[in-house]
């Protein structure tokens, strides 16, 4: 329905054009009618027509000034125009403020509903051209939204390396005008994952978030946007956040783990602000929560973790073990838990130095190379694992795969103890063996061991152990200029002045002595 207002000085000339566009009642309505232009002026103002009939013969204010006011002020108002003259000073001035038609009375009905008829067929052609010229903007709006949305992706998970000029115009106004702070949300259940888009909106955030997704490591990501100018503090919008995704994650049984970087001013720092909820989350203490939450602050300093079974659970996996291995890794991962202060960092740095030990036996037995794709590839995944219940599974996988590898190349399936354990010792003389550890390595009494180890060997076990190690600090000393300290620590005793005791004894030299004497040779 198009709307109008009548302006004539002669009521009857008014209610005459009315009763002839009666016909066209279900096109236009009438919200106004003026008897001079001052009154026109202030009723246009207010209830805003698509069109005016206009006499241009009026008191107060003559069509001649209200023509061009209105020409002026409100061009988007189409003018039709209706007079008694045929001056021609009318018909220019019509003509020059971009009125559609000049009307002279008397006229007909058939004359103004055709001239009415042809201006909202004109407004129904330029609301059809602007509706598609807006629906081609609004799709090129999308398609950039779109490609700016997986740029903005790429830079968090390291796929682009530079920040290119934004093409959104709505995440360009935005970019220029807030701040932002990154989310990095890691789903265990990733069931909450469908619901966190809606939330937003439903939660009001719908203009201040944009919710990122990567299903592939069921993760995903919010870019809470802050206004540089802003009554509500980043930490109330924070914390709003924070306690929905609680009550979301309640409501559909899911376990959530995110890390809440600082504030940046440009979304040109999203890989930063990344890097920064990683570390967050790595660097935090562990939580047994349904939602963890770790905020991104300096690294505390990492804690020296210390498995007394490390070597046990070592052996088991070179010697192909795969049940006491799965048994050994739950011990671990319950020790993990109990631990005061062990961040997640510290577990995964703790996981890494005992796959990259296990790494070393596939090099020894299988000629498995030590560095290259399968490091990579165990650091990619740890980067992925945001909780002590990810990790635990993968490294069950993991482990359980490296000991039945290494269970066809077991060098101790032989049912020779002595054996076993002398092949044992010179795979580990450069740890702190005790004949006790070694005797419950192989499910052996240790006077058991004792005995039938001498018997076998004709020597004690720490006789055994100590030629091994003098053996290995002779070979050391020939390709070597090390520091005496590191001869010693190198191949098994923490004490140097009883290393120098036993090596003398056994070699009749010292070392430097040994040294000089082969230098001199």
């Amino acid at each position: 329905m198009y709307r109008f207002i009548l302006i004539d000085d002669e009521e009857v000339i008014r209610k005459g054009t009315l009763k002839k566009l009666e016909p066209l009642s279900d096109l236009i309505v009438c919200v106004g009618e003026a008897d001079n232009g001052q009154s026109a002026v202030k009723m246009i103002e207010e209830v805003k027509p698509d069109f005016v009939i206009t006499d241009m013969q009026m008191p107060v204010m003559h069509g001649l000034d209200l023509l061009p006011y209105l020409a002026e002020h409100h061009p988007d108002i189409s003018l039709i125009v209706i007079s008694g003259f045929r001056d021609f000073d009318y018909i220019k001035m019509a003509i020059s403020s971009n009125a559609v038609e000049y009307l002279l009375k008397p006229f007909s009905a058939e004359d103004i509903q055709k001239t009415v008829k042809e201006l909202i067929a004109s407004f129904e052609s330029k609301s059809k051209l602007t509706n598609h010229i807006r629906s081609i903007e609004e799709e090129k709006e999308l398609s950039y939204y779109d490609y700016d949305l997986a740029m903005l992706k790429g830079l968090i998970l390291g796929y682009h390396t530079t920040f290119s000029e934004l093409r959104s115009e709505k995440l360009n106004r935005i970019n220029r005008t807030h701040r932002f702070i990154l989310f990095s949300l890691n789903y265990i259940n990733a069931a909450i994952q469908d619901r966190i888009k809606d939330w937003l909106v439903e939660n009001g955030f719908g203009e201040l978030a944009l919710y990122l997704s990567d299903i592939t490591f069921a993760r995903g990501f919010i870019i809470l946007f802050l206004p540089h100018k802003n009554a509500l503090s980043a930490d109330k919008l924070v914390a709003q956040i924070i306690d929905s995704l609680h009550l979301l994650s309640d409501y559909s049984d899911s376990k959530v783990v995110f890390g809440i970087s600082v504030a940046h001013d440009s979304l040109s720092e999203l890989s930063i602000a990344f890097n920064e909820t990683i570390q967050a989350i790595d660097c935090g203490e562990i939580k047994d929560l349904d939602v963890c939450e770790y905020r991104f602050t300096s690294s505390p300093s990492a804690i020296n973790f210390v498995w007394e079974k490390e070597d046990e659970f070592l052996f088991r996996i070179e010697a192909g073990m795969s049940d006491e291995v799965l048994v050994l890794l739950s011990e671990l991962f319950r020790l993990y838990t109990v631990t005061k202060g062990l961040r997640l960092a510290d577990v995964k740095n703790h996981l890494y130095s005992l796959t990259e030990q296990c790494r070393l036996f596939l090099n020894r037995y299988m000629k498995f190379s030590s560095a290259g794709s399968g490091e990579s590839s165990v650091l990619n995944a740890m980067n992925n694992m945001f909780t002590l219940e990810e990790l635990h599974k993968y490294f069950e996988q993991s482990f359980t795969n490296i000991s039945k590898l290494l269970q066809s190349k077991n060098i101790y399936t032989g049912n020779d103890a002595v054996e076993k354990v002398k092949i044992y010792i010179r795979n580990n003389y450069r740890k702190n063996l005790t004949q006790d550890f070694i005797a419950s390595l192989f499910y052996l009494n240790r006077s058991y061991l004792s005995t039938v180890f001498r018997k076998k060997t004709g020597v004690k076990f720490i006789d055994y152990l100590n030629d091994v190690r003098i053996e290995a600090a002779e070979a050391l000393l020939e390709k070597s200029d090390q520091k005496m300290s590191y001869i010693a620590t190198s191949v098994g005793y923490d004490n140097v002045k009883y290393f120098f005791r036993i090596f003398k004894k056994r070699v009749g030299l010292t070392p430097e002595e040994y040294r000089q004497r082969l230098r001199a040779e």
